[in-house]
């Protein structure tokens, strides 16, 4: 009895192979490249919350203390300033302040801190 010789293989990978770990690897690199991306966005916009939440008193003194001045906002930032007479059950009119504040490149949405009356 003979046995029949084994079919002999050239050694290397295929070509569909080679494809195919190459298109595993584009889907691998594209995968960690947005999650490095959200990652970063996500650590830009925490620092502008915390920029904000440091600005809101700093605002609201500089308005209490000078109610006839808009208050100078930082750079990267913009404060628009509304005011309007409100009238009170006593009958009294009031001003309502309402500053606007919002980052220049509008990443976070604008945050109003509203003020009742000028007065100390």
């Amino acid at each position: 009895m003979t046995i029949p010789d084994p079919i002999s293989r050239p050694s290397g990978f295929t070509l569909i192979e080679v494809l195919a770990s190459l298109g595993l690897c584009a889907l691998l690199a594209a995968a960690t490249a947005s999650a490095v991306v959200f990652s970063g966005r996500a650590e830009r916009i925490a620092l502008r919350y915390g920029d904000a939440s440091l600005l809101v008193p700093s605002l609201y003194a500089a308005q209490r203390l000078r109610p006839e001045e808009l208050p100078a906002p930082p750079r990267g930032w913009r404060v628009d300033h509304v005011s309007q007479m409100i009238p009170l059950p006593d009958e009294t009119l009031r001003e309502w302040h309402q500053l606007a504040i919002a980052p220049a490149d509008r990443e976070i949405p604008a945050f109003t801190l509203s003020i009742l009356d000028d007065r100390p």
